[in-house]
């Protein structure tokens, strides 16, 4: 299944220097005089004059001060839609025991989860938009990761994001389907066949830093006759203090796994979103 990425990409304006003091040009070709721009102390920036306003060598959307700001992107955000909903893997597994990926040499079941080898929906973007060897030192300013899905068993899945080093941060941890009572991620489609599956309609889940809630004790909606988890902002299962160190240019993965067979399910986008702050130039592509 290929993985369509839209990223918009802005050019960056002409770039006017500027310094503590007034800005001149000396005069405009025909003797007369140009206007001095003015000096750039605490000024904001103009996100569509072509002129560096508050001095900081970023003018227009190259600041992240102009992220998601008229025909500027939003900086550091990365939204990956799937071209049409995709079919998550439902709980296939070699049963072979495991401790690294690299001991899941199976055809078909590649990826190291709750230790054992399964066949997991991976989805992989290539960051460039940060400083070389720059780092997660602040893991609050990765601001969230976000799944559109449904599936009708929420505790089949195990949800992951593995960083440039390949250290695995579990966002949703997997737990026994038999201690925990049956909650849906959307309106999912229970009566497909598993040989013919059928998305039913997503809801957007999210993990933040900030998030009080925890999946499997939130509020729940109800329809058709099921618990449904809201769209929301979650807590992660594992501490989002984790990050910290995370490089931030290089491959990050998303990785869904479903450790249990019969239920499936759908992923439709995902997204992952950093402070602009941590962004070199927040015009251009930060992934490739």
């Amino acid at each position: 299944m290929r993985t369509l990425i839209t990223v918009v990409v802005v050019g960056v304006g002409s770039l006017v220097g500027c310094g503590p003091g007034a800005r001149d040009n000396g005069d405009d070709g025909s003797g007369g005089a140009v206007v001095d721009a003015p000096p750039c102390t605490a000024q904001l920036e103009v996100c569509d004059d072509g002129v560096d306003n508050d001095c900081d060598d970023r003018p227009d959307c190259a600041d992240p001060d102009c992220s998601g700001v008229g025909a500027c992107p939003v900086c550091g955000a990365v939204q990956v839609p799937m071209s049409t909903p995709l079919a998550l893997p439902d709980g296939i597994s070699s049963g072979t025991a495991c401790s690294t990926d690299a001991q899941c040499t199976g055809a078909g079941t590649p990826n190291c989860v709750s230790k054992e080898c399964h066949a997991s929906y991976t989805s992989t973007l290539d960051f460039i938009g940060f400083g070389q060897g720059q780092k997660l030192d602040d893991p609050t300013k990765l601001l969230s990761v976000c799944v559109k899905a449904e599936h009708s068993w929420l505790r089949d899945l195990q949800v992951e994001l593995i960083n440039p080093d390949g250290a695995v941060f579990i966002l949703r941890k997997w737990i026994d389907r038999t201690t925990i009572d049956e909650v849906y991620l959307g309106h999912a489609n229970d009566s497909d066949a598993a040989n013919n599956p059928v998305a039913g309609d997503g809801y957007e889940y999210c993990w933040t830093p900030s998030a009080t809630l925890d999946m499997y004790t939130a509020p729940r909606e109800s329809w058709n006759g099921h618990d449904v988890l809201p769209s929301g902002n979650y807590l992660s299962s594992a501490p989002w203090a984790a990050l910290a160190g995370s490089p931030l240019n290089g491959m990050w993965t998303m990785r869904v796994t479903d450790l249990w067979g019969i239920d499936n399910g759908f992923m439709f986008e995902w997204k992952i979103a950093f402070d602009p702050s941590l962004v070199s130039d927040c015009s251009g592509p930060i992934i490739q």
